[in-house]
């Protein structure tokens, strides 16, 4: 199984995720995901917006279903999400496994890593 798709299926949990943990978490999303400002970030060039915006419809239902409120700007031409656990203020193994879906949504969906 893939370093994605060990995060994919992580049980969600609100637990931090430490500092060396990050770089390692982040490497195994791909080069599109990033940290900033104590964020877990998307930024996605996107083709038009049809394409992008399916994407951010995605990324909320897949927030609801983790009950989980990520930031996402759809501008021309592309989108930026970022996230972390408001409640404990930082990034916890719930950011990555949302990031992780999202990411193996990506790929099967024809956007290239």
């Amino acid at each position: 199984m893939s370093d994605l798709e060990n995060l994919a299926n992580q049980t969600i949990s609100r637990e931090r995720i430490t500092d060396d943990q990050l770089a390692k978490e982040v490497a195994a999303l791909g080069a599109r995901w990033s940290i900033a400002n104590n964020l877990l970030q998307l930024t996605l060039p996107g083709p038009g917006m049809t394409k992008t915006c399916a994407v951010a419809a995605y990324a909320g239902k897949l927030a609801d279903e983790l009950d989980h409120h990520p930031k996402i700007v759809v501008e021309y031409p592309g989108l930026t999400l970022t996230i972390n656990t408001h409640d404990k203020q930082a990034i916890t193994v719930l950011d990555f496994a949302y990031a992780a879906r999202l990411e193996k949504w990506l790929r099967a969906n024809g956007w290239p890593t």
